[in-house]
């Protein structure tokens, strides 16, 4: 059973666990669950076991608070994204889509994406965590966006805005994602596979597609 972290009686052991939680992080992302061992954390961060098991009940339980976390501070970002409720739905969709590509292809959130499929059969709800804090808070951003849209009769009823939004963010997201984990450049045509996702996602679901193009502009 894990426990959770305990309370710090003083600010200098505050201090310390942070610290050591930060430094857990980083060597978690960049090497993965097994190949960190708590001694390697206490070489680079300082501490003790004694603290370890004390604060956190082991090395899983300060792999969970971690990457939760890390979560968290994924999830931040995420949380500013906005969406314009303009006339014009693909300028919308391109210029949200645009910001969740700069923020999903940072470094880290990259490592936490490789973390979380990696980790998924060990750390089931920590994988589900996540990805709420990723893929799902973006989702539920756009949701609110599609919702309006389909009451002001410009994109189609009949799916639940959830469910759109979602397939909004894979096609914006999922093969720059996948690039960026494996190394394949992809940066110079990024634009125009965004514009490319936009306009099929507008071919399937604006109540008349064909008054808007790829750039935005109504034709």
């Amino acid at each position: 059973m894990i426990t959770q972290p305990r309370e710090h009686r003083t600010a200098k052991g505050a201090a310390r666990v942070d610290a050591l939680t930060e430094m857990a992080v980083d060597m978690f992302l960049d090497q993965g669950y097994e190949a960190v061992s708590l001694d390697m954390l206490i070489a680079r961060a300082g501490g003790s076991r004694r603290n370890i098991y004390s604060h956190f009940g082991g090395k899983e339980g300060l792999f969970l608070a971690a990457i939760r976390s890390m979560s968290e501070a994924q999830a931040a970002p995420l949380k500013s994204l906005q969406i314009p409720f303009s006339d014009n739905p693909a300028e919308a969709l391109f210029m949200f889509g645009k910001a969740l590509l700069e923020r999903v292809l940072q470094p880290r959130t990259l490592a936490l994406h490789r973390l979380m499929i990696a980790e998924a059969s060990r750390f089931p709800e920590l994988a589900k965590t996540i990805w709420r804090s990723g893929h799902e808070q973006a989702a539920h951003i756009l949701a609110e966006w599609v919702s309006h849209q389909q009451k002001a009769g410009v994109l189609r009823k009949g799916h639940a805005p959830q469910l759109l939004a979602r397939q909004f963010v894979d096609l914006a997201v999922a093969d720059a994602q996948l690039c960026a984990q494996i190394g394949v450049p992809e940066s110079a045509y990024r634009d125009v596979a965004l514009k490319a996702a936009v306009e099929t996602f507008l071919h399937g679901q604006a109540t008349d597609a064909r008054a808007y193009n790829a750039h935005g502009k109504k034709k």
